[in-house]
């Protein structure tokens, strides 16, 4: 039996912890899937993250302090992966929700931390210290997963002064479009002409990802990977490497459930990630369809006893991607109740004739339509 003063030392621990948020930590699910990758790493990707993008210099649609608040609510929750990227410009905010996290009980190897490498970063030289960068503003020793952003060297955009040595990017930092280094406005002035004024054309995939693999043989990161890559260049890429990646990432819902470019991945046990996997309202056109407002969808999830609303199709399309094609998710999301509802996916089987009716809803249809940005037909 405890004496008087131990019970009194354990009551001011607990009230400590307390205090620290180490009961603030919702378990991660045991029904969520993981995925072992192809590197052997011992820590296993969660396979429903949270994405990070609120948009670029140009087209913010929220204000600072808005993802570390968003980040910590989802560790809270119980999810485990976060999904960043340098272009997003917010990953010093989400490197103090870490920090502040790991303070309060989570440790790092708790969370599976993932990031991309900027189209203005792809030669040799500019590998490492953009992935540095990263690992200041994040506030972080080593990510446990380093992706290709796009497949497309844009020419080099130097930090602005200070930005190396501080957490954090100036305002006057503009990786989108590369107007401070080639002095014009793509998307104002240059469409049309060949090639664009922002892109490297010096530079080739095999270049980039042997430098990415060189941060993975430092342990800087722990997994490389590559998004918004189609089947042949993936092919490519493999016919001049030994170090495949571990990750594909790229847009995919029910109308863009990008079939073939699973299936190679699944060919050569290569992780497949989905982004905006209800489709990106972000980016969704006048009059353009929409993932939630699919009829089929609807009776699926009013099947399944989830009703015909948004919440209740997003949890047939994340089951659809999670459990039935074992494909991982990133959904962004600033609402508690669905960081919770996300983490069920796990919880939910479709059958044979729900699979096959979403079958026919594929359109190969991009709500992300980069050649307005970048000045090449990604998609035709």
């Amino acid at each position: 039996m405890l004496s008087i003063r131990a019970l009194g030392i354990a009551a001011r621990g607990i009230q400590k912890q307390q205090q620290r948020g180490f009961s603030a930590f919702k378990a991660a699910p045991s029904t969520l899937p993981t995925a072992k990758l192809n590197s052997g790493y011992e820590k296993e990707m969660p396979m429903i993250g949270i994405g990070t993008f609120t948009g670029t210099r140009f087209n913010a649609s929220k204000p600072p302090g808005v993802m570390k608040d968003t980040v910590a609510k989802w560790l809270k929750s119980g999810g485990r992966m976060v999904d960043c990227a340098q272009n997003y410009l917010n990953e010093a905010e989400i490197g103090d929700a870490l920090t502040e996290a790991f303070e309060n009980g989570l440790t790092r190897d708790d969370v599976f931390v993932s990031s991309k490498l900027n189209n203005c970063y792809h030669r040799e030289d500019k590998v490492r210290p953009a992935l540095e960068k990263t690992l200041l503003d994040l506030n972080l020793d080593y990510l446990d997963l380093y992706l290709m952003h796009w497949p497309t060297a844009f020419v080099d955009v130097p930090f602005e002064d200070g930005d190396i040595e501080t957490r954090g990017l100036s305002m006057e930092y503009e990786p989108d479009q590369c107007s401070k280094v080639t002095g014009v406005m793509w998307e104002e002035s240059k469409k049309g002409e060949w090639p664009p004024p922002h892109l490297d054309m010096g530079v080739t995939i095999h270049e980039t990802w042997a430098a990415m693999v060189e941060l993975q043989k430092a342990g800087l990161v722990k997994n490389i990977g590559i998004c918004n890559i189609q089947v042949q260049l993936l092919h490519e890429l493999l016919c001049g490497t030994d170090t495949k990646p571990q990750v594909v990432q790229h847009e995919s819902h029910p109308y863009c459930q990008q079939l073939g470019l699973l299936q190679y991945c699944k060919m050569n046990d290569i992780q497949f990630q989905a982004y905006s996997p209800l489709g990106y309202g972000e980016f969704v056109g006048k009059g353009e369809v929409r993932v939630l407002e699919n009829p089929v969808l609807q009776k699926i999830a009013e099947k399944h006893g989830r009703g015909t609303s948004p919440g209740g199709v997003a949890a047939v399309c994340l089951a659809w991607q999670v459990v039935h094609r074992g494909v991982g998710t990133t959904p962004l999301t600033f609402n508690v109740n669905e960081m919770e509802a996300n983490l069920t996916t796990g919880t939910l089987t479709l059958d044979e004739s729900d699979l096959a009716e979403i079958r026919t809803l594929d359109k190969n249809h991009h709500y992300l339509r980069p050649e307005d940005w970048y000045g090449l037909p990604y998609w035709d």
